[in-house]
């Protein structure tokens, strides 16, 4: 049986069942929108592929007349709130990194960018106190509900960042109903305004969102009432953030897609539509939900979900012990269970999961990963391929990367010869014969539970763009190869 950790580098293809373990059609990935609003944002920008944002673009002359346009306009929309503030700190709504970040949320929309700070400052008097709108927030100002609901799992960070840089959000709508909305409001604020958005890049480059349906084991999802719905998403569309992607990730299942219909359908109306046209929706079993955020660049290194659709508890925390101890023991929150599992920091500040660190402590210490060999499958159990170099280096985006147990998709001697199409061929070679009894109308399906049982195993099916960069390939083009494979082996014989 595969393990449900596997390091990416690390193939085990001898550990790929012949008989596929649940029914299961490709990932959907569905939208509500128009293909005109899905091809261009509210500015008329194109939509690149692969959900890949803009990066804003700035000068000093531009920052100089979009603060300078700033200032104009809130001389003329100024209000209750925003004398307040000026009366409490002039100093706070008057600094040029506090505008900048309106501004930049709304890609320098100057009259965007006011509106949405004078609504920041009205929902901030609202839920943190009017004494406290010209003033930074901390954890102090969190009560015992806000804190649990802060250690809850609501809310992950990945430690990577995504395929263009970006800083990925997960969020788990199974917790919403649990809380109030005051709390989430809150805690919210915490997460995107004092952790994520002083973060230059993030300003710069937006955030990418995952919303999942998944629950704890044993958890009933509790659905928020309408009223929460509509309350939250208006109060934290007031946040400085700008969205590039948003993926909303639902699992196939009884209820699930029923569930979870009236919540998003309430957030997505109310999302502004440079955020809409981003907005993606999968639906499909884990593995599928997984396959498909691999090739919209989301890696899976500290991905909260594992394979088998369970929350990995050793990772979801990890961001947030990493903030406390930036922010030093005066704002702990949370102490140490002291039981190994919290995640702890390695050279560099890095966080490593502690369930990692057992799996690690598996392996000899004089044996690397980068040369473990995999076995292939087949009559012979014990036959073992050395890892080839690869013939030419790789053009690729960021850390995206195959390995030598990956399958390259495409035509010519370069990927016939690639390691890992040796052994997808190998595999499939010995899966044919029973391949070929299959219904003719049941193929499809026998294709798509190989390809679940690669991909849960670790393999990766990539596709050279127009650019000549690797990336992941979608889950019906992967399968699609797995059938084109037994075609061509049934000529062969």
């Amino acid at each position: 049986m595969a393990s449900s950790i596997q390091h990416p580098d690390h193939t085990n293809w001898s550990c790929l069942p012949c008989i596929g373990k649940e029914e299961s059609q490709p990932g959907g990935n569905r939208s509500t929108l128009t293909s005109n609003q899905r091809n261009t944002s509210s500015d008329g920008q194109a939509v690149m592929q692969h959900c890949v944002g803009e990066d804003l673009q700035e000068t000093p002359e531009m920052l100089q007349k979009s603060l300078a346009d700033f200032e104009q306009a809130i001389q003329k929309e100024r209000n209750a709130v925003y004398e307040m503030a000026l009366n409490q700190n002039r100093e706070y709504v008057e600094d040029p990194t506090f505008r900048l970040k309106f501004l930049r949320a709304n890609v320098h929309n100057v009259g965007k960018s006011v509106r949405q700070m004078l609504s920041f400052l009205q929902y901030k008097a609202k839920y943190f106190g009017k004494d406290k709108v010209a003033r930074e927030i901390t954890l102090d100002d969190l009560n015992e509900e806000d804190k649990r609901l802060l250690w809850s799992g609501l809310y992950h960070i990945q430690e990577e960042r995504d395929r263009t840089g970006r800083t990925i959000i997960h969020w788990f709508g199974s917790l919403l109903g649990r809380f109030r909305a005051e709390n989430v409001i809150r805690v919210t604020y915490i997460v995107w305004i004092n952790i994520m958005l002083p973060d230059p890049v993030v300003q710069m480059k937006g955030l990418a969102s995952v919303y999942h349906n998944t629950s704890r084991t044993g958890e009933e999802f509790v659905m928020p009432g309408m009223d929460f719905v509509l309350t939250v998403t208006n109060v934290t569309n007031s946040f400085p953030i700008r969205y590039s992607v948003m993926h909303f990730c639902l699992q196939s299942g009884e209820g699930n897609l029923v569930l979870n219909n009236s919540l998003l359908g309430s957030v997505l109306t109310d999302l502004p539509l440079y955020t809409k046209v981003r907005s993606r929706i999968h639906v499909g079993s884990i593995i599928e939900l997984q396959y498909e955020l691999r090739s919209h660049g989301i890696p899976m290194d500290t991905f909260p979900v594992d394979i088998n659709g369970n929350i990995r508890e050793n990772v979801l925390n990890a961001w947030l012990y990493k903030y406390q101890r930036e922010q030093g023991e005066g704002n702990k929150l949370s102490p140490h269970t002291g039981d190994g599992n919290e995640p702890r920091l390695a050279e560099g500040n890095k966080i490593i999961p502690a369930a990692w660190n057992q799996q690690l402590l598996l392996l000899d210490n004089t044996q690397s990963l980068d040369h473990m060999w995999p076995v292939v499958a087949g009559e012979n159990n014990n036959l073992q391929l050395p890892l080839a170099a690869a013939p030419t280096p790789f053009a690729q985006a960021l850390s995206v990367k195959p390995t030598e147990n990956d399958v390259l998709l495409g035509r010519g001697r370069f990927t016939q010869s690639w390691p890992g199409n040796i052994k997808f061929r190998e595999y499939l070679e010995n899966q044919s014969e029973d391949y070929d009894k299959v219904p003719r109308k049941d193929r499809q399906k026998r294709a798509i539970e190989l390809t679940h049982e690669l991909i849960a195993n670790g393999v990766r099916f990539f596709e050279q763009n127009a650019a000549g960069v690797w990336e992941e390939a979608e889950f019906t083009t992967s399968m699609k190869k797995v059938s084109q494979l037994f075609r061509s082996i049934r000529k062969k014989k």
